[in-house]
């Protein structure tokens, strides 16, 4: 057993231990889902600005930075996210980290004790729930449907949950959008019992078809919501950069906090970055990743469509970089997994996304990272390997 292999853990580190971490593939390879395109970034262009970095700060880009943050990165950071996603930032609101995963780590370890309830969305990002299972938490499942997490056995809960975890632009994995009117009901939750809402924003700047709504944290005049934000979807996964834009009361404590994890995020980085959303490139470079990601998606559609419908049925999702996909035939979710990675190819099961895994049997395909031909070569694989699963032997 995984436990028997390190004995002398704590029952929390056994724990942890047991959840398997937070691996991905290296390198992706269709569908891998949540990985951005990077063979179309502006390479020549980041690397012009961090000579221009270097060449003016000198060796100062050499120490570590304030473990808040670089202040010029976290004032085009607050910028940026009051302009596109209606935040309500400030420079002094905003703590620079290396990741979202860090972000809800941080939350949970600061904002809610062992023990404490905390409702995650079901199905959820399986990074959300296993820092709150890390932390001791007691995370409870709310289902999810086409409007976003059911807020009625939020309102009604009457033991005293602490937070609610969110992924409201695009929620993980289903790709539903969390209604306004839901929206305003969890903050006045919030509100009314003094708990926290931690929203994650992951991949906000992809969205193809209709007008995005604010996020949670602008409608929140009560600052009982934290936003998480990242580059490594809008970016590049490497650059290990992201942020959380936090209630005033909060910002100390939680810098404090980071300290001990890690201490701070790389300078040359952090300055780069902050020179190129201050030129606007970051704005310019979302814009083309949003047109080619918006392609691919419709490509990706109807791919399933003509090839696997036999099999799957394609949730079409509004954003972001995966696709979700129900099974629809009698090949099971497991044989169907199983089956894709003996062709090269990766699916991310749904089943077990849910609390109980026991969700509609189905798998996510990521379409960003991939070019039509790419998309294609991959799908006419799975259908090869789907037929032989329907063959008798």
């Amino acid at each position: 057993m995984l436990v028997n292999q390190a004995p002398n853990l704590s029952e929390r580190g056994k724990d942890m231990f047991r959840s398997g971490g937070l691996r991905e593939v290296l390198p992706p390879r269709p569908f891998t889902h949540g990985v951005p395109e990077t063979r179309n970034f502006p390479l020549p262009l980041w690397e012009r600005l961090e000579r221009q970095v270097l060449k003016e700060v000198g060796t100062q880009a050499l120490l570590q930075s304030d473990p808040q943050g670089n202040a010029t990165l976290r004032r085009a950071i607050a910028d940026y996210v009051n302009l596109e996603r209606g935040a309500r930032a400030t420079a002094d609101r905003v703590l620079v980290l290396t990741s979202s995963q860090q972000a809800m780590t941080l939350c949970a370890n600061m904002l809610l004790d062992p023990g404490d309830r905390i409702f995650i969305e079901d199905p959820a990002y399986y990074g959300a729930r296993k820092a709150f299972d890390a932390a001791g938490l007691d995370s409870v499942p709310v289902k999810v449907d086409r409007q976003g997490v059911m807020v009625e056995p939020i309102l009604d809960d009457p033991h005293g949950a602490k937070a609610v975890s969110l992924t409201p632009s695009h929620q993980f994995p289903t790709g539903a959008t969390l209604a306004l009117d839901r929206r305003l009901a969890l903050i006045e939750w919030a509100a009314r019992h003094q708990a926290w809402i931690i929203e994650d924003d992951y991949d906000s700047e992809f969205h193809y078809s209709g007008k995005p709504t604010a996020c949670v944290q602008g409608l929140d005049p009560h600052d009982r919501t934290i936003y998480i934000g990242t580059f490594t979807k809008s970016l590049f996964p490497g650059l290990r950069i992201g942020y959380a834009v936090l209630p005033p009361q909060l910002v100390k404590p939680m810098t404090v906090a980071r300290t001990l994890l890690d201490g701070h995020t790389a300078s040359i980085a952090q300055l780069t970055l902050a020179r190129f959303m201050e030129g606007g490139h970051f704005g310019a470079h979302i814009r083309t990743m949003r047109g080619i990601y918006a392609q691919r998606l419709d490509t990706l559609a109807g791919l399933v469509r003509k090839h696997l419908s036999d099999f799957v049925e394609p949730h079409v999702p509004i954003g972001g970089l995966q696709m979700p996909c129900v099974l629809t035939g009698e090949i099971s979710e497991r044989a169907a997994i199983d089956a894709a990675r003996r062709v090269g190819v990766d699916l991310l099961g749904l089943s077990g996304l849910y609390a109980a895994g026991d969700g509609e049997p189905g798998f996510l395909m990521g379409f960003a990272a991939y070019t039509p031909m790419e998309l294609e070569g991959a799908v006419r694989k799975l259908v090869s390997a789907f037929q032989a699963l329907r063959t008798p032997v």
